[in-house]
């Protein structure tokens, strides 16, 4: 295959993949998975898009290997890469095996095929692209093509799922809609935008009583409107620039931010050591039990190094909270369902990709796209979406830490080329004429 051949395929392969990829998964989580064959069709496209991306790595490790042309740097570069991504799989094989679950193989190699393809155009992609879905699921369930399933809340079934399995369903995708829109808009939004934003979330919350969906969404709405205002935006650049520039004042922001997964794992970790705390109560609390059922989740099934195969039992398309609440073991701390379910290695692999991430994010200036990034751990120590690729595109982000060669590699490359421009500084000090 010619150069220009394959550079020109790789990215229609990645987005021909991915969009398939999402479309399939997306529809997964809706009442269309109640009809015939659609499940067998949502499968058969999943594993469709894993074979198209998947093509699409070994092209990307051809080309890199045809550039190499006997360059001895290049050629390590090429095989730390490659070992790199043998590790990577066979951990992530090893998972899968342990708590039967491949969406973990499928998230990885849609991660590694998107080498080399901007980040910026996957997210408009699939903004489009989730406001398409999220339309079509709502006017499916409004024609009665699909069911609206109505839950109970105070005795009366009032929260509309809106064709989804659940009302925090569509709640949920906004608010990943909401981080795309504001990230990807490289000028503030004018107030009116943003007010109707804020319309479509009381909207969503009046049909779907999702509590948390509509605080998390108004708070993110809310930011961006004071960004909105003109008059506002300029003093408060400066304020934070100033903030940012002190000294001690401002690292602690930077790295605080930046560990913000691992400070809410800390925090996890004292409430569980404490279940009966006056704070485990109140938190547990506001946070409608979902700390008792995490607490629940790691008595019963432990910790392991490699997962464990659970059997959740959520809320799915059953609507009688009595009989749900004999059952329901759904443990909706996405910290805690992926230590439970993927285990230690993926846990631990999952914190350092992501304090990576806002790391960059800080280094680079970059303070509002590192408030939005952050928001998403503050959102997934309730909701359990953190590695779930069909929302939460971000994950994107963490493809050069995945994609380039192994910190190793690179330290070494680095000492060899200080030790060789040592060594041709000091036979240029040699040379010179005394």
């Amino acid at each position: 295959m010619k150069k220009w051949n394959r550079e020109a395929l790789a990215e229609p392969l990645f987005f021909f993949a991915y969009v398939v990829f999402m479309v399939a998964t997306v529809l997964q989580t809706t009442m269309y998975t109640e009809m015939r064959y659609f499940p067998q069709l949502f499968i058969a496209m999943r594993y469709f898009a894993f074979i198209v991306a998947a093509f699409k790595v070994l092209l990307d490790l051809y080309g890199d290997l045809k550039k190499v042309n006997g360059q001895r740097e290049k050629l390590m570069d090429w095989f730390s890469v490659v070992i790199k991504y043998i590790l990577m799989s066979a951990l992530v094989v090893a998972v899968s095996v342990t708590a039967d679950e491949r969406s973990l193989a499928f998230l990885l190699v849609i991660l590694l095929a998107a080498r080399g393809v901007q980040v910026s155009k996957i997210f408009r992609v699939t903004l489009w692209m989730q406001a398409f879905l999220a339309a079509f699921v709502f006017l499916s369930a409004a024609v009665g093509f699909i069911i609206d399933l109505r839950f109970e809340r105070g005795g009366i079934f009032n929260r509309h799922a809106l064709g989804y399995w659940f009302p925090s369903y569509i709640m949920s995708y906004y608010f990943f809609v909401l981080l795309l829109l504001f990230w990807t808009r490289k000028k503030p939004m004018k107030p009116t935008s943003v007010a109707l934003l804020e319309g479509l979330n009381l909207l969503l919350y009046l049909l779907t009583d999702a509590r948390l969906g509509l605080m998390v969404n108004t708070f993110l709405i809310a930011v961006e409107f004071i960004r909105s205002v003109e008059k506002w935006r300029a003093p408060l650049h400066r304020l934070t620039d100033r903030i940012m520039a002190v000294p001690v004042l401002g690292k602690v922001i930077q790295w605080g931010w930046a560990l913000l997964p691992e400070l809410l794992c800390a925090y996890l970790a004292l409430l569980f050591k404490f279940p009966i705390s006056g704070l485990a109560q109140k938190t547990d609390y506001l946070l409608s039990n979902r700390i008792y059922y995490a607490y629940v989740g790691v008595q019963k099934y432990g910790i392991h190094l490699l997962g464990n195969n659970i059997e959740w039992i959520g809320y799915g398309a059953r609507t009688d909270m009595s009989e749900i609440e004999k059952t329901y073991n759904f443990v909706d701390c996405a910290y805690v369902y992926i230590l439970l379910y993927f285990g230690v290695l993926v846990f631990l692999g999952m914190l350092f990709a992501m304090f990576w991430v806002s790391a960059r994010l800080g280094r680079r200036g970059e303070y509002h796209k590192c408030f939005l990034y952050g928001i998403i751990f503050v959102y997934c120590f309730v909701e359990p979406r953190l590695l779930e690729l069909n929302m939460n595109t971000f994950l994107f982000l963490t493809v050069p830490l995945l994609t380039r060669p192994s910190f190793l590699r690179r330290h070494l490359a680095r000492r060899k080329r200080e030790k060789l421009a040592a060594a041709s500084a000091d036979t240029g000090e040699t040379a010179a004429p005394a």
